[in-house]
């Protein structure tokens, strides 16, 4: 966990310079460790991008993923490794399908009404440890259920143009979805076992 370490140094550096107050350190701690294991998600990402030899790819699926995903919620994983494996895990593989899924206007609608139900239905997916007020729940719930409306519309519209960095950026709303439904699945197996 060397991302909890140097966020601790940073927040530490900080406090000596009156900058934030040590009463405040330990949420600073946090913050910087998401951001930082963020970044590093993200170069993750972009590097694997460039290996397969279009850095757009990154581009289209980040821009796909990242904003409705702090909305719509869904899986965390338990360590900031096992973070980094799914999350450019889950892009290599939307990348190698885009090279066998072409991005037709049936794929685009299919995808992005899976998307709005999910929306609709169960956003925000709340992480077991970050539990949302009803105040902040129903406002994640409106602006995910907002995006997803906007991006079926502009399935239905046909607005973005086919290629598969286009592809790209569609297959990330099922890693949306595959994220948002796999704590349902935890839970039922939880469930089971006891």
């Amino acid at each position: 966990m060397w991302e909890r370490t140097l966020s601790q140094k940073i927040v530490d550096k900080l406090c000596e310079q009156d900058v934030i107050d040590t009463s405040d350190a330990a949420a600073y701690v946090y913050g910087y460790e998401l951001l930082i294991s963020s970044i590093i998600s993200v170069l993750i990402v972009v590097l694997v991008s460039i290996i397969c030899g279009d850095v757009r790819y990154s581009l289209s699926f980040l821009l796909g993923f990242v904003l409705q995903r702090i909305y719509i919620g869904g899986y965390h994983a338990t360590s900031h490794i096992r973070c980094y494996f799914a999350f450019s895990g889950m892009f290599l593989i939307c990348v190698l399908l885009s090279k066998l899924i072409v991005g037709t206007y049936i794929f685009r609608i299919i995808t992005t009404a899976l998307l709005l139900s999910v929306s609709i239905l169960f956003a925000p997916v709340e992480a077991k440890n970050k539990p949302l007020n009803e105040k902040k729940r129903l406002k994640y719930k409106i602006i995910a259920s907002t995006l997803s409306a906007i991006d079926f519309i502009f399935a239905l519209l046909n607005v973005l143009p086919s290629g598969r960095n286009i592809t790209c950026y569609y297959l990330s709303k099922w890693v949306l979805i595959i994220f948002a439904v796999i704590p349902f699945y935890q839970r039922i197996k939880q469930n089971c076992v006891m």
